[in-house]
C-alpha cells in the first residue's frame, strides 16, 4: 500500500489527539429494513451504519436468556445491544430519533436495554409488536426507529416513543411500494412526513442527506435484486457528498482520482461510524439458525465483514475484548492515521491502497461462507463446525489488518527524522538580571 511518508509521520503524531477529541454527540445511524419481495434469494435483509462517541465495540453471545442471541455492544458492555439477532431467526437494529421524544419524565429500558430484552423474547415482527404493546403501558426510555425482521418473512420498521409507536411494513406495497424502508435520524410520524418522504419534503431536516443516499442506492440495484454483497460494499462505504453524488473514485463513484480530503458530514461512512451490521434472514420454513450478521467492526471504509450465527460455541476471538476488539481496534487506527486534524473528514490518499487490500479478502470470505451456507442446508453442520468456520472467516479478516497495520507502522518507521522547527529571530533584547 503506497503511503506518503511526510503526512503519515503528521497523522500518527495526532493518532492520539484526534482519538480522545471524538464528537461526543455524535449519533448518526442510517438504516434499512429490506422485504425479500425485493432480494436477490428471497431473503429478507436488515441493515445498520451505527455512529457513536462509544468507538470501541466488540460482538457478544447471549446464552442466559429465554433465547440464545448474539449482537454487537459496546466493548465491555452487555446490559444493552445495538444490532443483534437470536436462535428464531428474529433480527433488530436501530436508528435514534430524537424528535419522537415527549416532556413528560419515563422510566424503563432505554433503546439498548429494549433492543436486548427483545432479543431475548421475541421470535416474530408480532412478537414485538406486542412487546411494544405491552410496554406502552409499564413504560420505556425508548426514541428510535427500529428495524426488526424474523425467519418467517416479516421485516418492518417501528418509529418509537416512550409510550407510542407506528409500524411500517415493507411487504406492504402500500406502506413501502419499493419493498424496503430507510431511515436516518428522524421519524416520518413525528414531523408528519409521508412513510417514505421525498428529498423536497425533507427539505434542511438533519440526516436527509444519508437517508436520500441510502434510498438511491437501493433504488439502484432493485432492479438486479438487493444482495448481501450489495449492501456490504455499496451501502456501509457509500461516501457522498449534500448532494448525494458519489465522490469520484469512491465504491459508487465514477472511476476517477479520489479528491485530496472528503468531508464525512453527509456520507454513509463517516469519521464517527463505530461498525455496521448487515443481518441476512432465512425464507419461511428454512433453519432460523442459518440467519446470518454480518458484522464490521470499524468504520467500513477501513475493516472488513465477518460472518456470525447464534449457533458458534464462542464468538472469534479478533470479534471480543472489553476493551475494544482486536479487529475493530486496527480499523480505528488506520482511519485516525488517515483522519484530518479537525477528526471531521478524511484524507483520501490511503484509501485506495487499504480499499486493494482488504476488499478482495473480504470478496473471498463472502465467497466462501455463501458455500458454506448451501453445504449446511444440503447437509446440516454441528455447532462446533459452525464455530470452526466462524473462527477461520475471522482468522483471514485479522489477517488481512494485521498486515495493512504492519505496512503503514513500517512506513512510518522507515521515515527520515522531520526537520528541527525554525523560530522567527528575537528582535528585542532580554535582560536577564
Amino acid at each position: 500500500m503506497p503511503v506518503n511518508g511526510s503526512r503519515l509521520l503528521r497523522t500518527l503524531m495526532l493518532l492520539l489527539l484526534i482519538t480522545h477529541s471524538f464528537d461526543l454527540t455524535a449519533r448518526a445511524c442510517t438504516t434499512a429494513v429490506i422485504s425479500g419481495k425485493v432480494t436477490a434469494d428471497g431473503r429478507p435483509l436488515l441493515w445498520k451504519n451505527r455512529d457513536t462517541s462509544n468507538i470501541h465495540n466488540e460482538v457478544a453471545l447471549f446464552t442466559e436468556g429465554p433465547l440464545r442471541a448474539v449482537a454487537v455492544v459496546n466493548a465491555g458492555a452487555r446490559t444493552s445491544v445495538w444490532m443483534g439477532m437470536n436462535e428464531a431467526g428474529f433480527c433488530i437494529e436501530n436508528s435514534l430519533s430524537k424528535d419522537l421524544a415527549t416532556k413528560d419524565k419515563k422510566t424503563g429500558p432505554g433503546n439498548g436495554r429494549f433492543m436486548k430484552q427483545a432479543l431475548e423474547t421475541c421470535k416474530t415482527v408480532a412478537d414485538f409488536q406486542k412487546l411494544l404493546d405491552e410496554t406502552n403501558q409499564t413504560g420505556r426510555r425508548t426514541l428510535s426507529n427500529f428495524g426488526v425482521i424474523d425467519a418467517q418473512g416479516g421485516a418492518a420498521l417501528f418509529e418509537t416513543g416512550p409510550t407510542s409507536y407506528n409500524m411500517f411494513d415493507a411487504n406492504d406495497p402500500a406502506t413501502a411500494p419499493h419493498g424496503y424502508i430507510v431511515r436516518s435520524n428522524f421519524a416520518t410520524t413525528a414531523r408528519d412526513f409521508p412513510a417514505n418522504p421525498t428529498p423536497q419534503q425533507l427539505g434542511e431536516i438533519y440526516s436527509a442527506e444519508r437517508y436520500c443516499q441510502a434510498c438511491s442506492r437501493l433504488e439502484l440495484q432493485k432492479p438486479k435484486g438487493i444482495t448481501v454483497d450489495y449492501l456490504i460494499r455499496n451501502l456501509t462505504r457509500d461516501l457522498s457528498g449534500k448532494t448525494g453524488s458519489p465522490f469520484p473514485g469512491t465504491v459508487n463513484g465514477s472511476a476517477k482520482k479520489l479528491p485530496a480530503i472528503i468531508k464525512t458530514d453527509n456520507t454513509i461512512s463517516r469519521t464517527t461510524t463505530v461498525s455496521a451490521a448487515v443481518f441476512q434472514g432465512v425464507k419461511p420454513g428454512e433453519d432460523p439458525g442459518l440467519a446470518t450478521m454480518w458484522t464490521i467492526l470499524g468504520d467500513p471504509s477501513f475493516s472488513i465483514a465477518v460472518p456470525c450465527w447464534v449457533e458458534v460455541q464462542e464468538i472469534a476471538d479478533p470479534l471480543v475484548d472489553d476493551k475494544g476488539a482486536e479487529l475493530g481496534e486496527i480499523a480505528i487506527t488506520l482511519r485516525a492515521w488517515s483522519k484530518t486534524e479537525d477528526g471531521k473528514a478524511i484524507n483520501t490518499e490511503f484509501l485506495p491502497g487499504i480499499w486493494a487490500d482488504l476488499w478482495p479478502v473480504e470478496d473471498n470470505i463472502l465467497k466462501l461462507t455463501s458455500q458454506f451456507q448451501t453445504a449446511r442446508k444440503e447437509h446440516g453442520f454441528s455447532a462446533g463446525a459452525v464455530t470452526r468456520f466462524h473462527q477461520k472467516m475471522a482468522s483471514l479478516a485479522m489477517t488481512a489488518m494485521q498486515q495493512e497495520l504492519r505496512e503503514m507502522k513500517q512506513a512510518a518507521l522507515t521515515l527520515p527524522s522531520p526537520q528541527p522547527p525554525r523560530f522567527a529571530p528575537v528582535k528585542k533584547t532580554i535582560v536577564i538580571p
